[in-house]
C-alpha cells in the first residue's frame, strides 16, 4: 500500500499462492489505492490482498477498504 516499502511478506504469500495454482498480480510496493482499484476493475480480480509492516499502513488499508465499499 501507499507509504510502505515492505515486501517480504507480500512476496512469501505470493509464492505460496502461486505454487497452489493461483494467478498473482503483484503491483509492487508504495501503490496508491486508486491504482489498486483500477487494476482490480480492469482485470476483474476475485481477491485483493494488501500487505504492510509499519503502523501508518493501517490507515491506508482502512482507506482502501472504504474505497472498495464505496465502489461496491
Amino acid at each position: 500500500v501507499k507509504g510502505d516499502v515492505h515486501d517480504i511478506g507480500k512476496n512469501i504469500v505470493g509464492v505460496v499462492l502461486a505454487c497452489n495454482n493461483y494467478e498473482i498480480i503483484d503491483l509492487g510496493v508504495m501503490v496508491p489505492a486508486a491504482k489498486i482499484l483500477q487494476t482490480a476493475r480492469e482485470l476483474n480480480v476475485d481477491i485483493i490482498g494488501l500487505s504492510g509492516l509499519i503502523t501508518p499502513s493501517l490507515d491506508e488499508m482502512a482507506h482502501m477498504a472504504a474505497e472498495m465499499e464505496r465502489e461496491g
